[in-house]
Parts: structure tokens; sequence; C-alpha cells
């Protein structure tokens, strides 16, 4: 271990900033490789720092893969600098993105049209609210995270918690779907704090995995 001062803290989030990271048995760069990461995939620090082959090195486990590897800290970055801490709530894509026309506040994701792709919680939280609106989200939950934060996810097909339940970042809490107000089976995903709706980047088409860092534009929790 480096007597230095330390980039990260043990159990911190932090994720892959290059196009394609191996991950390796031990510190250094004749280890065998135990996986090679994507860019934005998130793990947690459970080992290091170690030098080695002029490298400062880490074992992280990596949560989307559950996969544990020695990776170079110079590739990692910690998500409360780079990433909202809140997770893309569905695999699929984007059909209309924030602020795509007036009074839309939110993010539509697609699935191919799938009904019942799995919806999940983009943080560990509360379900405040699940409700039906007959105008507007059809079924919908709406998720608190402490600090005035929560999320909500629209025109679900169907519910797998209760109202008052306490959810686990990642968890199933539905099914996606056709209700409400509807043009076709989506999901209607925002973010607000104390009432104010947070701008969520992301474009036009753009695919997204379930669990990955929503980028940061705004100061996460």
């Amino acid at each position: 271990m480096s007597g230095s001062a330390s980039a990260f803290a043990m159990d911190e989030r932090v994720e892959v900033t290059a196009s394609a990271l191996n991950t390796r048995e031990q510190p250094g760069t004749e280890s065998p490789v135990v996986a090679t990461l994507n860019n934005g995939e998130v793990g947690e620090i459970m080992n290091g720092p170690v030098d080695e082959d002029g490298y400062r090195w880490w074992g992280v486990h990596w949560l989307d893969r559950n996969v544990w590897g020695w990776s170079v800290e110079r590739y990692l970055q910690s998500t409360s600098n780079g990433g909202s801490d809140f997770d893309w709530p569905i695999t699929g894509y984007i059909t209309s993105p924030y602020g795509a026309r007036p009074g839309h506040y939110a993010v539509d994701f697609g699935a191919n049209g799938n009904i019942g792709e799995p919806i999940y919680a983009a943080h560990d939280g509360v379900v405040d609210i699940r409700s039906y609106e007959s105008g507007g989200c059809g079924n919908y939950l709406k998720l608190g995270h402490g600090n005035g934060y929560q999320t909500m996810y629209c025109h679900l097909n169907s519910f797998n918690v209760s109202q008052g339940q306490s959810v686990s970042r990642g968890q199933v809490i539905g099914g996606m779907g056709d209700t409400g107000n509807s043009t076709g089976p989506h999901l209607h995903f925002t973010i607000e704090r104390n009432g104010t709706h947070l701008s969520i980047p992301g474009s036009d088409g753009q695919n997204v995995t379930a669990g990955y860092k929503i980028p940061k534009d705004y100061s996460g929790i």
C-alpha cells in the first residue's frame, strides 16, 4: 500500500472513464484479465491502493457484472464527481429527452414496445405514492430518497411494490406499460428535489442500461 493520500475510500462508488478497461486478478499489467469493462460501469472500492508496474491499482467489486478485480486508478472516478448517484431505471433507449417539448420535464424511454419490461428503482428509497392518474401518468410510482429527492415512474403496466415499502437501488418496482395519457408503451421518468424538476441529460435514441449512472447535471445525493 502507498503511504500517500488516497483518491478513494473503502466502499466508495467509482465508475469507469475509459472506453475499455481491463480489471485483473492481481495488481500489475501481467496479471490475468478478469473482465474488460465499458465506460460508465460502476463498482465499489474494496481494497487498495497498491502501486505496481508504474500504476496505482484499486480492488473493485464491479456491481453490474458481480465480478471482483484490480483496476488502474487513472481510469476511475468517484460517482460523487461524475455521476448523479441515480441509476438509469430501464434498459432501453431514450424516445423523448428532457425538455424536448414545452412542459416535458422528464425523460421518456422505450424498450422495443415490450409491455412488462422491468423498471428498476434509481436509488434506495421508500414508495411515497403508488397510484393511478387517468389523464396523465396512468399507473405510477413516486419514490422518496431523502434530502428532498424524489423519482417518478409513469405509465406502468404493473406494480411490484406497495405504498410505504422500502426499496433498494436496482430493485424491480414495476413493469413498463401504456396506461394513462400515453401514445404507446414507454416509461416517463422524472427526478425532483423539493418539488422542482431536475434536468436529466440524454439525447434522442441514446441507449441506456439499468444500473448504470445517470450523468451528473446537478448536485446529486
